[in-house]
This record gives C-alpha cells, sequence and structure tokens, in this order.
C-alpha cells in the first residue's frame, strides 16, 4: 500500500520540517555542492551543459529531490525555503543553479500523476526528471494510454535526464482535438529519456551550462498513467501534502528570479571586490573612491534587496494560504507572477549598473562580469518571467482575461 513505501536507499537524510532545520539544510546542501559546481564551471561553459562533475555533485547531494516529501527521499523544503536553494546555488554557478530549479521543479511536477507513476519514475535516487512545455507534439489515443510523435525545446539537463516531460495536444481525425471554448486539448506526457532523440542545437548568448536542447520522440506510447490532461492543477499523489503541492504554476516564475538574482549578488560581490584593487586607466582614483562608482554600486544592492524582499514575501504569504487552502486564487497569485517578473528586472537592472562601472574587466573572459550580463539578460527573455508578463497580469487587474494560460491552472 502506498503508506508502506519503503524510502528510496541514497540522497537526503534528513526531512526539514521546520525554518530553522530548512535553513540548515540549504546551508548544508550548498557547501557540499560548492567546491564541484565551482571547480566546473568554466567547463560547463565551454562544453554547453553542466559539467558531469557538477552534475553528479547535485545529485548525489540529493538537489533534486529536496522539494519532494519524504516518502520519496524527499526534503519538503517547501516554496521559501526551495527558492532560497535555487538563489545560492545560482550565486556560485548560474546554470548549476538554472539546472537546480528545473529538475527538482521537474521531480515535485510528479505531484499531478498517479502513484503509480511517481513510483515509476522517482525510485531511482539518481532520477532526473526535466523537459519543456515549449513542444510540437501529437498525442494520439490509444488503448491505454497516447502514441506522441514531435519536438521540444530548451530542454534543460536534457543530456542527464533519465525521464522527460513536455506537452503534446490531443489529435482526433488528423487535426487537434478541441475543448467546447475552442482551445485544444493538451496533456503533459512524461516518458523515459532513453525514448527521445536530443537535437543539438543549444548555442546562445548567455547559460551556456545549462544544456538546453531540443529533443524529439517519434511515435512512443505514453500509458495512461503518466499522462497530465493539462487544467487544473490537482495533487493526485496523497504523500505530496505540503503547501507547494498546491501552488500549481504559480511557483515557476519566482523560480526564474531565484536565479537571476543569485547572478546578480554575485556580480555585486565581485564588483566590490574588484573595485578596492582597480584604478581606472589615466586616472588616479581607484574605483571605490569614485562618487559615481559609490552611487552605482548602492543603487545595484538596492534594487537586488527590494526585489528579494518582495519575493521570499510573497513565497511566504503564499505558503501561508495554502496551509489550508486547497490553492491559490488568481488574485492571490498575481504577486508570485510579479515579484518573479520585477525580481529578473531588477537583477538585470544590478547587472547593468555594476558592469558599467568594471570598465574594461566587464569585457575580458578571464573576468566573470560579461558572463554574467550575458546570463542575466538571456533569463529576461524566457517567457515565464519575461517583461511581457506585466501585461498579463496588467489585463487580470484591469478586470480583462489573461493571454497567459499558466495564471488558470
Amino acid at each position: 500500500m502506498y503508506g508502506h513505501r519503503k524510502r528510496p536507499k541514497g540522497g537526503i537524510t534528513m526531512t526539514a520540517t521546520t525554518p530553522a532545520t530548512r535553513e540548515a539544510l540549504v546551508h548544508e546542501l550548498v557547501q557540499r555542492v560548492a567546491p564541484a559546481v565551482r571547480a566546473s564551471a568554466a567547463a560547463s561553459e565551454a562544453g554547453r551543459r553542466l559539467a558531469p562533475e557538477a552534475m553528479a555533485a547535485l545529485i548525489d547531494a540529493g538537489i533534486f529531490r529536496t522539494l519532494l516529501p519524504a516518502t520519496y527521499g524527499g526534503a519538503d523544503l517547501g516554496p521559501v525555503y526551495g527558492a532560497k536553494l535555487i538563489e545560492e546555488v545560482s550565486r556560485i554557478d548560474s546554470a548549476a543553479g538554472w539546472i537546480t530549479m528545473i529538475c527538482a521543479t521537474g521531480s515535485w511536477l510528479t505531484v499531478v500523476l498517479p502513484p503509480q507513476a511517481a513510483d515509476e519514475m522517482l525510485a531511482d535516487p539518481r532520477a532526473v526528471v526535466c523537459g519543456s512545455f515549449n513542444s510540437q507534439m501529437a498525442a494520439e489515443p490509444v488503448q491505454g494510454g497516447y502514441r506522441v510523435s514531435g519536438r521540444a525545446a530548451f530542454a534543460s539537463g536534457c543530456n542527464y535526464a533519465t525521464w522527460f516531460v513536455a506537452q503534446a495536444l490531443v489529435m482526433e481525425n488528423g487535426a487537434p482535438k478541441l475543448r467546447p471554448t475552442g482551445m485544444p486539448v493538451a496533456l503533459a506526457v512524461f516518458f523515459p529519456a532513453g525514448d527521445a532523440e536530443i537535437l543539438d542545437n543549444w548555442n546562445t548568448l548567455g547559460m551556456r551550462g545549462t544544456g538546453s536542447h531540443d529533443f524529439r520522440v517519434t511515435d512512443i506510447l505514453v500509458p495512461e498513467h503518466r499522462v497530465w490532461p493539462v487544467g487544473p492543477f490537482v495533487p493526485v499523489n496523497p504523500a505530496f501534502a505540503d503547501p507547494l503541492a498546491r501552488m500549481g504554476m504559480w511557483w515557476l516564475t519566482p523560480t526564474l528570479a531565484c536565479v537571476s538574482l543569485g547572478i546578480a549578488r554575485s556580480a555585486i560581490a565581485d564588483f566590490i571586490e574588484l573595485a578596492q584593487t582597480k584604478t581606472p586607466s589615466y586616472t588616479q582614483v581607484g574605483l571605490a573612491d569614485k562618487p559615481i562608482v559609490q552611487d552605482q554600486v548602492a543603487r545595484a544592492r538596492a534594487a537586488v534587496d527590494a526585489a528579494r524582499s518582495y519575493l521570499y514575501g510573497a513565497l511566504a504569504t503564499a505558503e501561508e494560504i495554502l496551509q489550508t487552502a486547497p490553492r491559490l486564487s488568481i488574485e492571490q497569485g498575481i504577486p508570485l507572477a510579479l515579484a518573479g517578473s520585477f525580481g529578473v528586472e531588477a537583477a538585470c537592472r544590478a547587472v547593468d549598473l555594476v558592469h558599467r562601472c568594471a570598465g574594461t574587466a566587464g569585457i575580458r573572459n578571464e573576468q566573470r562580469f560579461q558572463q554574467y550580463f550575458r546570463d542575466v539578460h538571456t533569463i529576461s527573455q524566457h517567457a515565464f518571467a519575461s517583461s511581457s508578463r506585466y501585461e498579463s497580469v496588467g489585463k487580470l487587474l484591469l478586470g480583462r482575461e489573461s493571454d497567459w494560460p499558466f495564471y488558470y491552472l
């Protein structure tokens, strides 16, 4: 029976149930993975995927199981401390922070599937679940499930995946099946990574180490128990009982801000260190003693601190609501959407400010300022937290239907 399932071997040995134990676990996990992640950051960037040493460190530490319940070897970190873990790993390396976000959320997404699916997918303590909802896939109904074919984009961490998730449209008589509203019927389908072919096409301005290549599948069978009919986000697996299980898709945008703000904090710290010793060319006044630099670094710090306060305040409020509520209303979810987009925007502003003050240190590959700049602006183009989402929320504030469908899940 479900309640007597054996906990998987390996992974996390401590279940965090209070703010103090969650804080301690975040610190412990970050310290555990930091040496390998930091040492391999350059290799991740050059190889266009997270370096094997860094990925092994994240898996060995159980990082990708931190949002799962103890039944699946998880830590029940919850929304606030799950977000803090993502931010702290991102401070060390943006790619590792992004992969932490993607793969921890991928494992958590099994909440919408029957226990049979999570039992199957998470039995291996080294399971890596990732994928993409940005896909062009078709699902043909068959006995016991669906035959799925098509292609998905931006599958971060795909080179290490054991399971993929992607969105597919249900087909009927050769065309997408439509709901009474006229919208197509969409599914989230979960399948073994071995069923997919990875297409090496991740060639980008920034976030190069995430290995966010496309993948495709051809006529694979996905059984019914590994299919989520995309709709209102309702936990199906009773093992997932914490507030995060009921936060639904509102969780995704804040996590993007966590990565961005981790990058910005590192940029500020590195610049403060640089400013202690650098004197700009052709001048006699050091960076740290220039009024314009003092002004700009203070503004950068204020932008990041304001965004973090908004972000973690919104997450804490949502977590408190979900202690008793079955889900967030749209009005209750709006602060999460806004804090996510605002966090990414503030991180870009902070990085721009310090990059401007860094001078030629900001353009040299041996300095990280150029990567901070590229990475944070690459994240700003992600659909879930781009500036376009302000308009999507503004529609809701003005009593109009939003163009962003994930607010209604």
